[in-house]
């Protein structure tokens, strides 16, 4: 019975990403002057949006979730105070994401290209952790778990496009473990609490 609803989330999570495939939501950012850039995102359809700005140590310098849906959202980004450097600001929406990579250097702003992805299912049961995650950059995927902010243990799932693992978790310690998927073009993090 396990193995059937397992076969049957993973077929609703590629069916869904099928279906959105088509109409990618638009991310751009815009410096707007020396040391500030414009966050302006759209898409056909409104959802709750997770905004995140992070530098090159994967430090988070900024995070929203809102919730409220949005089709449009802007923000402006005041660089003044973090200085020179590179960054990532990205956009969750749903199970997808889309990521720019931000490199600012003497007020001057270089924006990458968007890079789209999807977000890992995270489905807690007990001891057993499973993830799916369509890996559509099809280079290979690294999971690590943390606890009070020490490394517990690493383990690559895979470069296939459909990744599938179970994680049985019951040798740790009851407390909360913070679970870190490494892909190619970001991490992705979940609580897990035994």
């Amino acid at each position: 019975m396990k193995t059937k609803s397992w076969v049957l989330f993973t077929l609703t999570l590629f069916i869904a990403a099928i279906g959105s495939a088509t109409d990618f939501p638009k991310m751009n950012v815009v410096q707007v002057e020396k040391d500030k850039a414009m966050l302006a995102y759209s898409a056909s359809t409104a959802t709750p949006l997770e905004i995140t700005l992070t530098n090159s140590d994967g430090e988070i310098l900024y995070f929203n979730c809102t919730n409220e849906r949005y089709r449009e959202y802007k923000k402006l980004f005041d660089f003044s105070k973090i200085g020179d450097g590179d960054y990532c600001l990205s956009v969750n929406f749903g199970n997808q994401s889309v990521s720019r990579s931000l490199s600012i250097n003497h007020n001057k702003m270089e924006v990458g290209p968007p890079q789209k992805c999807y977000v890992p299912c995270f489905n807690l049961n007990g001891n057993q952790l499973d993830i799916s995650f369509l890996n559509t950059g099809m280079k290979q995927v690294y999971v690590n778990i943390y606890h009070n902010g020490e490394h517990i243990e690493e383990a690559k799932l895979g470069r296939d496009l459909a990744i599938q693992k179970r994680l049985d978790l019951k040798r740790l310690r009851p407390g909360e473990y913070l679970v870190v998927v490494s892909e190619r073009f970001k991490d992705h993090t979940f609580i897990a609490k035994l």
